[in-house]
Order: structure tokens, then sequence, then C-alpha cells
């Protein structure tokens, strides 16, 4: 082939694929800076485009390739893609994460920070963004799904757009079980979870990473608060309707905290007050990311209240008991006590 040519395509790729890293850099600032709806939506939806033109994996194209493990269900590559989309899930996890960046970076200016991401999915979404804001000699990352699929996807991605060398490893394994190297990681991100914990299995990769980590090795979610309350759906709807309305709830307990001394569920009995105007008994989700980055109840679909039942008034219980089921299918259960 003509020497000009090859030069002609050389620039060209070169020019592309730093148009394409334009748009991230841009993108990634919006989400870390902006509070106008509009333009997080705008950039998220910037972010997938270039994401997804280059994996050929679309949030719009849903197809299930989930893998069920004995400790709950690692959703498929489309379904991880969807995740991007969510706005305050998506901001808040990067704004979260951006601050764990700068204090890990100000704590050892001199070295790279060894960050694993488990669950990766097809894009590293909660990664990606900040190969714009830091060079790879500031971050080295350890991709990490159990999904072939999405991690052929994100190795496609950083080969395309020339980031390769902020990855130390594309690793296909399971977080609940992948024991860490001798080389210490210095930040662990694992968003593997549904709304109370349910079905994914967040709380099991918890389980099987943080007594890995080194005391001052950070965790992403620094915090998981699950805690039990009565709902009335009129007061929850009219909340959506009415600018300014607080629905009123009624709220018996903690049913599990997780952070980074980390414990397994443990049973526990909780009081119920006589309040039988409100029936529905709901599991309702916080989520601190960092530091002051938090989700709290209807943010996303991580921390929407789910329900587990309603409570009859002619049978009110005194005490309702909680497990939780580390199996295939993850959860909280509960067992009403008269």
């Amino acid at each position: 082939m003509d020497i000009n040519i090859l030069i002609y395509i050389s620039v060209y790729m070169n020019s592309n694929i730093s148009a394409l890293r334009e748009i991230i850099l841009k993108a990634t600032q919006t989400l870390l800076s902006s509070d106008r709806y509009d333009e997080i939506t705008s950039a998220l939806h910037q972010l997938h485009n270039v994401f997804s033109d280059i994996t050929g994996i679309k949030a719009g194209n849903i197809t299930d390739h989930d893998i069920y493990l004995p400790t709950g269900k690692a959703i498929s590559p489309t379904k991880a893609a969807h995740c991007l989309l969510e706005i305050d899930r998506t901001r808040k996890f990067l704004r979260g994460i951006n601050k764990a960046l700068l204090q890990l970076t100000a704590r050892y200016p001199s070295k790279k920070i060894n960050i694993l991401y488990a669950g990766c999915g097809p894009y590293a979404t909660l990664l990606t963004p900040f190969t714009s804001l830091f060079s790879a000699d500031q971050l080295s990352f350890t991709l990490m799904d159990i999904n072939p699929i999405s991690i052929e996807a994100a190795e496609m991605l950083y080969k395309k757009l020339d980031l390769s060398a902020y990855v130390k490893a594309f690793t296909l394994a399971d977080a609940t079980t992948f024991k860490l190297d001798s080389e210490e990681v210095d930040l662990v991100i694992s968003e593997t979870m549904l709304n109370a914990l349910r079905k994914e299995p967040q709380v099991a990769v918890m389980a099987n990473l943080i007594p890995q980590l080194a005391s001052d090795a950070i965790f992403i979610p620094e915090e998981l608060q699950i805690n039990a309350a009565l709902l009335r759906w009129t007061d929850e709807v009219e909340s959506f309707s009415a600018l300014g309305s607080i629905p009123k709830r009624v709220y018996l307990g903690t049913v599990y905290k997780a952070t980074r001394k980390f414990e397994l569920p443990q049973p526990l009995t909780i009081p119920v007050p006589d309040f039988t105007t409100h029936r529905t008994l709901s599991l309702l989700t916080d989520i601190t990311v960092f530091n002051d980055e938090k989700l709290t109840t209807y943010n996303s679909s991580l921390t929407c209240p789910f329900d587990l039942g309603q409570l009859d008034p002619e049978q009110w219980p005194r005490e309702i008991r909680f497990d939780y089921r580390l199996t295939e299918d993850p959860g909280f259960e509960y067992h009403l006590c008269f």
C-alpha cells in the first residue's frame, strides 16, 4: 500500500480517536459538575453512543444473557449497558468515585492507584470516564466480569479508544470467589445489586473481597443500608404529583447495614407499632457511594421501595423477623410474629 495512504489512514484514525475521547471528556465534566438534568441526560447519551458504537452493545436491545451463580444473578451485557442511562445512579456513582480517586491520588502522589472493578460490564461505565481526567501513570485498572461477552466488549472498547495502557488485566472471573493477587488494591468498585439487595450477588461479592483488602483500601459503595418501613401507597403516589409533598412512612428499623467493616446479615427481630393506616411492609435502600454522594428512596432503580407484602389489620403482628438468604436467589425473607 502507498505510504501516503498509510499516513492518511493513521492520521484519520488518530483524529477519530481524539474526537471520541474529547466527547468522553466533556460528558464526564458535565456529569461531575452539572445539576441540570437536560445536560446530564445529554452527557449520558453521548457516552452511550460512543461506547455502543464501538462495542455493538446497545441499551435499547434487550437480550437475556444473564448468568446464574450460586450466590445470585450476574446480569447480561445489555442490561449492564442500560445502567449507564440511569441519571442519578450514574452521576452519583461517578461523583463518589471521583472523590475517592482524588483522595487516593493525594494520599499517594507518586504511586499508581490500583483499582479492581468487579462486574465491569461491557463499558466499564464507572471507570472509563476517568481516563479523560487521570493519566495511565496515575491509574491502573483490573476490569473483571463473569460474562465473556462483557469482557470482550470492554477489551474492544479500550483497544479502539487507545486506552489499553490503563488496564493491568481484563479478567474473566467470579467476584464472589476471586482471590486477589499479592499486589495491593487501593480501590474496589462493585455495583452488582438490585434494591433491597435481592437477586444479584452484591453481598457475596463484598463478603469475598472486603476481607482481602488492606485496611486503608476503599470499597465503593461505601455503605448500604436496608430499612424496614410501613408505607401507604396513596401517600407515595401523591408525593410524585404534589410539589413538596413528603410521604408519611412508619419506620420500623434498620434491617442491615454493610460498611467497610463488613459483616453478613444476621437474623433480626423488629417490633411493629399499632399503626394500621400503613399496611404495606417495604424495604427501603439507602446507598452511600462515597463521602457525601448518596442515593436514597426513588433516586434510582437501586433505591425504589421493595414491597414484601400487605399486613392484615385483623391479625396485626407484634414483631417481624428478618433473615437473609445467601443462595442463588439472594434476598431478605420475613416472618410475622403474633
